[in-house]
């Protein structure tokens, strides 16, 4: 009895280590993305607006970030123009409220 509740013990803390080490071992490869900018209008149907606007550079909605603050997920051509130069130019528009790049959060060590 007392070596089944030691061999019991022993699975449980290999079983808790083993856990353990894999959340902290993640697969650290970059896949390639298309690139992607978030951006927040002032208004929610300038969208199609903005769209049409920044064609050249084949701007596209791709999803709602958040609905009640007009925050959206915009994809464009990053071979016409870069991520910093769009968010520059998309900032002097009329329509745009904010505008800035979407980076993945990584934790800390």
């Amino acid at each position: 009895m007392l070596l089944n509740r030691l061999s019991s013990f022993f699975v449980m803390i290999l079983l808790a280590v083993t856990l353990m080490t894999s959340c902290k071992t993640k697969d650290t490869q970059t896949s390639v993305t298309t690139p992607s900018i978030l951006v927040q209008l002032y208004d929610a149907t300038s969208v199609s607006v903005l769209e049409s606007t920044y064609k050249n550079y084949s701007l596209e909605e791709q999803k709602v970030v958040s609905r009640p603050m007009n925050i959206f997920l915009f994809t464009f051509n990053s071979e016409k123009i870069t991520d910093k130069a769009l968010i520059e130019e998309l900032k002097t528009s009329e329509l745009v409220k904010e505008a800035q790049q979407n980076r993945t959060v990584q934790t800390r060590n």
